[in-house]
């Protein structure tokens, strides 16, 4: 009897571990059309400014096109990478010398949501498989851990 349950359990963990890896392939496979460069628009920056604060950075904010829909985003830069060197207005000054409004760059966007994207490079193969094994591993190790505990229990058991 002890044998069977333990051995039910162990087929319970391997359907389980088929099923997130099917769907960890899935995952990857859905984004690998961004990895390779395939899901590309052309993007252009908009705006370069400085927000005050507890934690002041400068702001490069884009926009960029998929499918008729507009996408902004923005890259942010602490006040304090500047240093002391120059004041705002100056930082702001370099700051549009290396993106300037309107000049076009690539971006590099999922497919099934174009809200994650990258900018004039496409992501690396490692960062898609992170992206696409880190929800079903999460997920495996949540819903094999009661199994885990059942299996403990099971073997400690006292025959009677």
């Amino acid at each position: 009897m002890l044998a069977a349950n333990v051995g039910f359990l162990l087929l319970i963990q391997v359907i389980i571990l088929m099923i997130i890896c099917m769907w960890c392939f899935q995952r990857y496979a859905k984004r690998w059309g961004t990895a390779l460069g395939r899901d590309s628009v052309e993007g252009s920056y908009t705006r370069v400014d400085y927000i005050a604060g507890e934690y002041a950075s400068y702001v490069v904010s884009y926009l960029y096109t998929v499918n008729g829909k507009k996408y902004f985003g923005s890259i942010s830069r602490p006040a304090l990478s500047f240093g002391l060197r120059a004041s705002i207005d100056e930082n702001i000054e370099i700051l549009k010398k290396e993106y300037i409004l309107g000049k076009p760059f690539v971006v590099f966007y999922y497919k099934e949501s174009p809200i994650e994207h990258w900018l004039n490079s496409p992501p690396s193969k490692l960062l898609i498989f992170m992206k696409a094994i880190a929800i079903p591993l999460i997920v495996l190790i949540l819903g094999n851990a009661p199994l885990l505990f059942m299996d403990f229990l099971i073997t400690h058991s006292p025959n009677i």
